[in-house]
């Protein structure tokens, strides 16, 4: 399909059934509508503030648009006669330009009498349509012959992750990680954690030397790290590293005079750009913490990148929620088209604490990206179809689970986790 046989069916006037999630809504009006056209949002009172989201993403973007109506239901989203009016009072005030009926989102009520609102044998051109989330298609419904399904391909649009967010009203509490950060003591530490005897190593090192110095004690387990100017005095052993971590931390001259690492030094770390690679000091420690993983992970995202059509991706995408402590966060995610992937990373084995990452990223995944949405889980454990397994009610072409021998060859692992996905669509 190209973009020609899309362009046949586009309007002048498109109705849309707005749902709890207004992606599809967003979709269809990207790509159904002509330049000038005219949204219809027809909402009731439960999708009011999705209706009205939707209404100012589409206006803010240039895409050439008109403002769109919106077409309150109120508590009417499953009577025929308040649908069919609400709907027809519109149409009426329509003198120019052909009319389109997308009924992806709203209840199945509104699909079903919207659909007699619009339908008119005097209006023969309308088109009906709706999106197929498992085939990634517009299809394209027509009375005397069966419906088309267009492929929504990469040429045809792309979706940015922020939109994700801002489609449902959340905030991102600070601007995501695009740039990889120290790439090679990444890939170093990864080669650390693929043998088990070494990862044990590190975090042996991790926890009983470089917390013990870097971290305040509080009733026995670790708290906070340490103000900015005690870490920046700190010179820590690393006798008992290992060596491939070692070597990467002169090779980022990180060792001092004495041959201990020096976190004073981590302030010198310079981006190909000359921008300090940390902020603080303290984000140095929480690299070493874990966010190296979330930073292999996203270096392997990008070398896919281009033969995948994956536009934008990052990570560290953080959220905050109302009534709850932390909110939540996509480690990695990245977008194609439309299709919202989602990676939660971990550096534990830790299965019930694996089963909990995977879970939560697959709840807040499927609640921004509807059933197009995927998620994978990118940890330590030993026996990733097992924990794959004990996962099945989510269902196994929804998730990916990524463990421990998965590491060293993760890019040719994570093509195959997207070529499945296309496989699924099909």
């Amino acid at each position: 399909m190209n973009t020609s046989e899309l362009d046949k069916y586009k309007v002048d006037h498109l109705f849309l059934l707005i749902g709890e999630n207004p992606l599809p809504n967003y979709v269809a009006a990207r790509l159904l509508l002509n330049k000038g056209g005219m949204p219809y949002l027809v909402y009731s009172k439960g999708t009011k503030d999705p209706a009205e989201r939707l209404q100012t993403i589409l206006s803010n973007e240039s895409i050439g648009l008109k403002t769109a109506q919106l077409v309150p239901l109120n508590d009417y989203e499953s009577d025929a006669y308040h649908i069919k009016n609400a709907i027809r009072l519109r149409l009426e005030s329509i003198k120019v330009g052909n009319i389109g009926l997308n009924y992806t989102g709203g209840t199945k009520a509104m699909a079903v009498h919207a659909y007699r609102a619009v339908f008119s044998k005097e209006r023969p051109d309308t088109v009906f349509s709706y999106l197929d989330p498992r085939k990634l298609e517009i299809c394209i419904d027509r009375e005397d012959s069966p419906c088309i399904g267009i492929k929504v391909k990469p040429e045809l649009l792309e979706v940015k992750l922020v939109e994700f967010f801002n489609l449902h009203g959340l905030k991102l509490n600070g601007k995501p990680t695009q740039e990889v950060q120290l790439t090679e003591l990444a890939a170093a530490l990864t080669k650390v954690f693929n043998n088990e005897d070494k990862a044990k190593q590190w975090f042996d090192w991790y926890c009983n030397v470089f917390c013990k110095e870097a971290r305040k004690n509080k009733n026995g387990n670790w708290g906070d790290w340490n103000s900015k100017t005690k870490l920046a005095a700190l010179s820590i052993s690393v006798e008992k590293l290992p060596p491939e971590v070692e070597a990467e931390f002169k090779g980022e001259n990180l060792i001092d005079s004495t041959g201990k690492l020096s976190l004073q030094a981590v302030q010198q770390l310079k981006t190909i750009k000359q921008e300090p690679v940390f902020k603080e000091i303290k984000d140095f420690c929480k690299y070493l913490d874990g966010l190296w993983l979330e930073h292999y992970v996203l270096k392997q995202v990008k070398n896919i990148a281009d033969k995948n059509y994956i536009k934008d991706c990052g990570l560290n995408f953080k959220v905050s929620l109302p009534g709850t402590q932390h909110g939540f966060e996509f480690d990695v995610a990245f977008t194609r088209v439309y299709q919202l992937f989602a990676i939660s990373v971990s550096t534990t084995s830790d299965r019930k604490l694996c089963k909990s990452k995977l879970f939560e990223a697959y709840l807040r995944a499927r609640q921004m990206g509807g059933d197009e949405a995927r998620v994978s889980l990118i940890c330590c454990t030993n026996e990733p179809d097992a924990l794959k397994a004990e996962m099945a009610l989510l269902g196994d072409k929804k998730i990916a689970v990524f463990g421990r021998d998965d590491l060293m060859d993760l890019s040719d692992k994570l093509e195959k986790w997207i070529k499945q996905s296309d496989q699924d669509a099909r």
